[in-house]
């Protein structure tokens, strides 16, 4: 009886112990992300306190209308929807592993379907203004485990609360 009770708290702690360590294993790093337009052109990353969800990076420029979005990094697409006249409108996200996405919302076009595999500059969409927005212009966000992170870009922090001019290095 004394042998039964010994071998079965060995195998409690044994379990115990690799519960532990599955928790502790670190999260998996960012994925280089890059900016998610054509190579060389400037936009205004827009941030404030009362955007929704905070952490939320809105791409503004004069003629934003109609130009390419790119995926920030390779992955796969999966969720394209279209809200309509509401919140994100035509939007995509793109799982890059590790618990990390991105969301692209506000298109005016589609230029992926749902479950296709991009590459980093991969064209997944056009900049629009669906669903809740009241201009053409990029809605951005970044997720790690489905809660939106600061965005950093091309290796730089995007400036909160505020605007930052970044030009896209993506597919130069």
């Amino acid at each position: 009886m004394a042998t039964v009770t010994v071998r079965t708290a060995v195998a409690a702690l044994a379990t115990s112990a690799a519960t532990l360590l599955a928790l502790a294993t670190p999260a998996t790093a960012a994925p280089n992300l890059r900016t998610p337009f054509d190579c060389g052109q400037v936009w205004n990353a827009n941030t404030r306190t009362n955007h929704n969800p905070q952490l939320s990076v809105d791409f503004q420029r004069g003629d934003a209308q109609g130009k390419n979005v790119r995926s920030s990094a390779a992955g796969k697409v999966v969720t394209r929807r279209d809200l309509g006249g509401s919140s994100y409108g035509k939007y995509i996200v793109v799982d890059h592993g590790g618990g990390w996405q991105t969301l692209y919302a506000h298109l005016s076009a589609f230029s992926v379907g749902l479950g296709a595999s991009v590459s980093t500059g991969t064209i997944i969409g056009k900049v629009g203004s669906t669903g809740g927005s009241t201009g053409p212009h990029l809605h951005y966000e970044q997720k790690l485990n489905g809660t939106v992170q600061r965005a950093v870009l091309n290796g730089k922090a995007i400036a909160y609360f505020g605007n930052t001019s970044i030009t896209s290095s993506t597919g130069c």
